[in-house]
């Protein structure tokens, strides 16, 4: 099964077009841009909240951020570039 998974696309399928990788390169920017504004916007969303509160919700902006991340970069690997 995992030789299977390392054999390249059939010649049927041929290259993948540049819009198509437009689409894919945009969609990860998404993700990658959303990641970056969530801490930001909870800094500034959480300004007017009690301290510890304020604090263990910009502390878990973080994680947040890198999830954002990996799952953009998952949609991209998954859909856009291990696609046939």
């Amino acid at each position: 099964m995992a030789a299977s998974a390392m054999r390249q696309c059939p010649p049927e399928f041929g290259e993948k077009s540049n819009a198509f990788w437009l689409l894919g390169w945009t969609i990860f920017g998404l993700f990658v841009i959303t990641g970056i504004l969530l801490p930001v916007l909870m800094f500034r969303a959480t300004r007017q909240a009690p301290r510890l509160l304020r604090w263990w919700l910009r502390l878990a902006s973080f994680p947040a951020m890198v999830a954002m991340w990996i799952l953009g970069f998952g949609i991209f690997l998954g859909e856009f570039v291990l696609s046939c």
